[in-house]
């Protein structure tokens, strides 16, 4: 063999060997180093999981009322390997399931270990299918969801999917402590996915979830959704929310939102029901907010409750001119009075003396510019005004509760800290968790986040918005027998950022008994239809929820109530253009009292307007206007607020102007004021309504 031959087969053995080595070094890895990998996935294709759901925990309310629960359903499954015909097997399940025959097929003959056919099967459909024995076919256990109280906290408690899991409310913020732990069935099957016989099997049961134990209570929580159903369909209104609260720690006690929907069947209504609106929509608070203005001007020292504000109906900031909802003006005022009056004119002063960064300082401290920690899921922090960017307008008209937006929660935690003394607290609404065998597991400890005003200043804004009720804006709020402390609220609605012409919000917040709170209560009517003040609208059903809830509660009455109906009434004449002496004459003579506003010597207007049916003793205001004499060719318009249309026409007739009405029923506003000097033959515009009393009870 020549030198070339052996060095080609050497060659050849150096590359076998190679390769001999190579396999060895594979073989070796294979049997030493990647066996139990090979050995699990070797298992893993002998081993059929089927999984098993495990219930989810309940949901109770504080008093151990059930409000979510799970049941045992079964569900279908198939595992395509083991079914012998699949086109009779479909043909079989189609008429049982109501399923196409064609659907059925395309899941029968896919080429996998495992596929669902029907989840969550009603028990009628499942007993016909396991009486057909059916190859390849089968059940396993799975968790259906119920909310026994069909649409009662709906929104709150969330919805749950095919697969058990949480998807909104706090079937979602909560998904971890509810879910459960998945159990699963193991057969052991061959190559091409027979169940071997004799083969083994094993069985990993599903573990429950836990229980939530919330702050709701579920009769304040009827209480609340009764009543706004009753007002939001009264008045043809688009939506409302009713929020309660303690106060003294921040636990929710209903939280109520139409339009509702049943989380059973939740697919079958609008996806808009669902929102916590409560927590994820910013609105005008409009004068619900004037608390906040008076509880910072209070603690800051701009103001002190011994100060006076004069309203002439209007107040120029800049080159604007923004106006009150009285046109005529409140006059002067007491701090405790721009309060109960509502006035726009005071509060703009009010905060003009506290100054923007005074302003922001303790709109910050209320929580107005961020989430109020809230647990559910979707939290707004509102919408309001950079202070690097705000104007001395930007200042005025929030005052009062425009341009900014916040959530209703951050408006109820607001005033839930003028009610409990100054602290912030954080709302909530779980307030513990339990195992399966009631044990508490987990208790839910919220403190007071900080010290927002002091005990003094808590106590003077609880004095003035007590006035409110007994007095002022409020009075529909009422309650024989018990302290009520609140604030009415009128705003106009936000579209797409810009104020919708039209639409209104009415409000009304308040907490009792106003000298020891124990409830606070948040009112909200959307776009109610014909009136649409907070305290035409939304007092009456503050008063019908915070009676029901305080009776239910077992909180006594501070005092008697007075019986109205044994006291006399008297009709109030219209004083309009008399004397002041006179007019003070005839209320005497009708036992009231009157109260004079203005320095003038005549009655240019009066409230209660003429016609108002009152209780003796009650107070008259009577507003008065400085008398200059008008001069040539011009002549003072007089007021008309309170007077049917006729008698408005001829009033005005007969001081040389012409009339432009617009509504009927008396009227409630009118340009120019009452008082004002004009030429003579000039148009008043003049807005009338059928409920003269709403322009002074609507703020």
């Amino acid at each position: 063999m020549g030198v070339l031959a052996r060095k080609r087969v050497g060659m050849v053995l150096g590359l076998v060997g190679a390769c001999f080595l190579l396999l060895l070094a594979r073989l070796v890895y294979i049997q030493f180093i990647w066996a139990e990998e090979l050995g699990q996935q070797a298992l893993d294709m002998r081993m059929q999981d089927i999984p098993i759901q495990p219930r989810r925990g309940i949901i109770y309310d504080r008093n151990g009322h059930e409000l979510a629960f799970s049941i045992d359903v079964e569900s279908l499954y198939a595992i395509p390997a083991q079914i012998k015909d699949p086109s009779e097997t479909a043909r079989a399940l189609s008429d049982i399931l109501g399923m196409s025959y064609d659907k059925l097929m395309s899941i029968l003959t896919r080429h996998t270990a495992f596929e669902w056919i029907k989840r969550k099967v009603p028990d009628d459909m499942a007993r016909q299918i396991k009486q057909l024995k059916l190859p390849g076919i089968g059940f396993t256990q799975e968790a259906m969801r119920v909310w026994p109280k069909v649409s009662m906290l709906a929104q709150v408690l969330g919805i749950v999917g095919i697969d058990n899991d949480g998807l909104e409310g706090l079937e979602y913020e909560h998904d971890r402590i509810l879910r459960g732990v998945e159990g699963k069935f193991t057969v052991e099957v061959d190559a091409i996915g027979e169940e071997l016989p004799h083969s083994q099997k094993g069985y990993v049961p599903p573990v429950q979830g836990k229980n939530l134990v919330l702050t709701i209570d579920e009769v304040i929580q009827f209480i609340a959704e009764r009543e706004l159903e009753a007002k939001v369909k009264e008045t043809n209104a688009e939506g409302g929310l009713i929020i309660a609260m303690d106060p003294s720690n921040g636990e929710i006690l209903a939280l109520a939102m139409q339009p509702g929907y049943d989380p059973n069947k939740y697919d079958e209504y609008p996806t808009e029901n669902r929102r916590i609106k409560a927590i994820t929509d910013s609105f005008p608070p409009g004068s619900t907010f004037k608390p906040i203005t008076a509880a910072a001007a209070l603690e800051s020292g701009a103001v002190s409750p011994s100060d006076t504000f004069y309203c002439g109906g209007s107040i120029r900031v800049g080159p604007d001119t923004l106006h009150c909802h009285r046109t005529e003006g409140h006059g002067s005022q007491t701090f405790y009075e721009v309060i109960q009056n509502s006035c726009n004119v005071g509060f703009v002063q009010i905060a003009q003396r506290m100054g923007i960064e005074d302003f922001y300082k303790y709109i910050e401290l209320f929580g107005m510019t961020s989430p109020t920690g809230i647990d559910l899921p979707g939290e707004s922090r509102g919408i309001i005004v950079p202070q690097e960017s705000a104007k001395p307008i930007d200042l005025a008209v929030m005052s009062y509760g425009q341009t900014l937006q916040v959530t209703p929660m951050q408006t109820v935690t607001s005033l839930a800290a003028i009610a409990n003394g100054g602290h912030m607290v954080v709302p909530h609404l779980v307030k513990e968790v339990t195992d399966n065998d009631g044990n508490v597991v987990e208790v839910t400890d919220y403190e007071s986040v900080r010290q927002v005003i002091s005990a003094r200043t808590a106590e003077e804004l609880r004095i003035a918005l007590e006035k409110v009720i007994s007095e002022g804006t409020g009075k529909a709020a009422y309650i024989p027998g018990y302290r009520l402390a609140g604030k009415t609220g009128t705003s106009n609605k936000v579209i797409d950022g810009r104020i919708a012409e039209g639409k209104y919000i009415a409000s009304f917040a308040g907490f009792a008994p106003a000298n020891d709170p124990k409830l606070v209560l948040l009112v909200m009517i959307d776009e109610p239809k014909g009136e649409y003040y907070g305290g035409v609208v939304a007092a009456p059903v503050f008063s019908a929820v915070m009676r029901d809830v305080l009776r239910y509660l077992e909180i006594p009455p501070q005092e008697e109530p007075v019986d109205e109906t044994a006291q006399e009434t008297v009709i109030v004449p219209d004083l309009v253009g008399k004397d002041i002496v006179a007019a003070q004459t005839d209320l005497r003579e009708l036992g009231l009292s009157g109260k004079i506003d203005g320095a003038g010597t005549t009655v240019v207007s009066q409230f209660p307007v003429a016609g108002a049916r009152v209780l003796q003793h009650t107070n008259v205001i009577l507003y008065t206007e400085d008398e200059e004499e008008p001069a040539e060719g011009m002549v003072r318009v007089p007021t008309i607020i309170g007077l049917g249309l006729t008698q408005a026409r001829a009033k005005l007739v007969e001081a040389g102007l012409s009339l432009s009405a617009q509504g009927k029923g008396f009227c409630v506003s009118q340009e120019p004021q009452g008082g004002s000097l004009v030429p003579k033959g000039s148009m008043v515009k003049a807005t009338f309504r059928m409920d003269v009393g709403e322009e002074f009870t609507g703020q």
